[in-house]
């Protein structure tokens, strides 16, 4: 009976640690509120003006938008492939794109443009560093380390991670950085965007989940967003599907091409 009883533990041990495998977090960031959800390789990022879906098993991205019902779904590598198309086809793009602007400030808007193409796409990869601090919090309940990380030397971003919410068996923080790397692939090698999806960083994933982060910028503007409240939970397969009544477009008409 004991050995009977100690199976049956084991058992609802098992399905106890299964019942709930997924991740939902809501978050403010400044002033917005933002829904994560985080399962079996896959996540949804819904924010009010657009909705980002995340599917690593079929390495797959899907950008909707709610307001026009709208939405786009394919692999990272052929979203980086139109951009390096669309690069070579910038003049046609920008005139289609700026076609409302006075003639007087469109060829301004132009050469800012191709300015910034051409630094990220000849800017080197950045050099990414990770600092540990001393500086800990609780943010929605967890306890929470506050990192830094610096691109070229310096500070781009903090963030406070949580120990306690570790990822490693709903979601492959690796293979998410490899993906997002290779969406970014068609932009150039220098933005700050290539070295936040870097294998430094996703390392910080590795460690635990971040609950507040905060931005830096040039001119010392800073923006933060935080995690207000954290479940998990199972959560129906569907919920990572393309959104249902929504138009399904081309990477031409983001383009606008």
């Amino acid at each position: 009976m004991k050995i009977k009883s100690f199976l049956l533990a084991l058992l609802a041990l098992a399905i106890a640690s299964d019942a709930f495998p997924g991740w939902v977090f809501t978050q403010n960031s400044e002033g917005e509120r933002q829904t994560s959800f985080i399962q079996d390789n896959k996540m949804r990022f819904v924010a009010p003006d657009h909705i980002l879906i995340f599917d690593l098993n079929k390495h797959n991205i899907c950008f909707a938008n709610p307001k026009e019902k709208t939405y786009w779904s394919g692999s990272p590598d052929e979203f980086s492939a139109q951009v390096r198309k669309g690069a070579e086809n910038l003049d046609k793009m920008l005139e289609q794109q700026l076609a409302q602007v006075p003639p007087q400030q469109r060829e301004a808007f132009k050469q800012a443009i191709r300015q910034q193409i051409k630094t990220r796409v000849s800017t080197p990869a950045a050099k990414v560093e990770i600092r540990l601090t001393e500086k800990f919090a609780k943010v929605a309940g967890y306890n929470v380390r506050k990192y830094e990380i610096l691109i070229n030397g310096q500070l781009r971003q903090d963030q406070w991670i949580a120990k306690d919410i570790r990822m490693h068996k709903t979601f492959d923080v690796k293979r998410f950085g490899k993906m997002m790397r290779a969406f970014h692939a068609g932009f150039g090698k220098g933005g700050e965007d290539v070295a936040f999806s870097s294998p430094q960083v996703m390392g910080l994933l590795e460690k635990g989940w971040p609950l507040r982060k905060t931005d830096y910028d040039d001119e010392g503007y800073r923006e933060t967003e935080e995690v207000i409240k954290v479940r998990k939970k199972q959560l129906r397969g569907s919920l990572f599907d393309s959104p249902k009544g929504y138009r399904r477009i081309s990477m031409r008409e983001i383009f606008g091409k």
